[in-house]
């Protein structure tokens, strides 16, 4: 198992056992330096750690010849990353709540400072976490302030307060609730997440058609996942729902050309071609449907 090596806050990368003890023999490593593998609640000192035999003459340290740094979800609360962007790929050195807030902020309002620090690693587990605390969160304020609305009977929401009361009228029994109600939520979840990694893909498609691909799919998934972030919008009665796209576009396109290091053009097209096509099938299908009710009511 991997030991993970810091001194002074600096981390100076992953090793072996048989790795580190070498390295304290030769003076690579000393006593006083810090050691974590997994499982682990907090770092120890090498001279503490378990396995490792400490030299009797111990020599003046040596750098490390090629330090790797450790993915972040290695960095123990005692042992942040500050450098590592957005917030939420510094979980569990950040607590949840102020990690997920710091990541909209970040990649919203500077997504040119936040995407190239972001660690292409090859994790997708912390992007598909977020986006799904995302929609979890922004899907139960904005229920509730559906509720709330209904509450003082506001115009707009008479209808829908109506179609309420004649979906009591079923008197459907309670307990059909507690299984529709969760298995719905489930399901969209699962659709969802299925669309979600699929739509990563054919941006990322996109970018390899265009020669732009330089980093794997997991950079492409996780800038589509943090530009979610603009959902937040939603939120704002009414008028919220127009600043959702323009920040989600503006922001994955200022990632893709970040994190793949490739010109702006190439992100825009990566970005906006899969929607102008499906725009263009809708439209397309539409054109043949109206064409054919035409040509049928012309004949008879």
């Amino acid at each position: 198992m991997d030991i993970w090596i810091n001194r002074a806050g600096q981390h100076l990368g992953k090793y072996t056992l048989e790795e580190v003890q070498r390295g304290l023999d030769q003076g690579q490593f000393v006593a006083t330096d810090l050691a974590w593998q997994e499982g682990m609640e907090s770092w120890k000192p090498l001279s503490d750690f378990p396995g490792v035999r400490i030299p009797a003459a111990p020599v003046e340290p040596a750098a490390p010849a090629y330090p790797t740094p450790p993915p972040s979800d290695a960095i123990v609360p005692s042992a942040p990353r500050p450098d590592v962007a957005p917030a939420w790929e510094r979980r569990p050195a950040e607590k949840l709540f102020p990690a997920f807030f710091m990541t909209i902020r970040d990649v919203l309002f500077e997504p040119h400072l936040t995407f190239p620090r972001m660690p292409v690693d090859g994790r997708l587990i912390p992007p598909t976490t977020f986006v799904l605390l995302l929609q979890f969160t922004v899907g139960l304020v904005s229920y509730a302030i559906w509720l709330a609305l209904q509450m003082v009977q506001l115009p707009y929401y008479s209808q829908a307060f109506s179609r309420s009361e004649e979906l009591r009228n079923f008197n459907l029994p309670i307990w059909i609730l507690f299984i529709l109600i969760p298995g719905a939520f489930i399901l969209w979840v699962a659709i969802w997440l299925g669309f979600n990694f699929l739509i990563a893909g054919v941006h990322h498609l996109v970018l390899m058609l265009l020669g732009g691909a330089n980093k794997g799919y997991d950079a492409t998934y996780k800038v589509v996942c943090y530009s979610y972030s603009a959902h937040v919008f939603n939120l704002i009665p009414i008028c919220g729902g127009f600043a959702v796209i323009p920040f989600f576009f503006v922001s994955s396109i200022i990632g893709l050309s970040k994190v793949h290091g490739i010109e702006g053009w190439k992100a825009s097209v990566a970005m906006l071609a899969p929607y102008v096509l499906c725009c263009l099938m809708v439209a397309g299908l539409y054109i043949g449907v109206i064409a054919t009710v035409v040509s049928h009511s012309q004949q008879s």
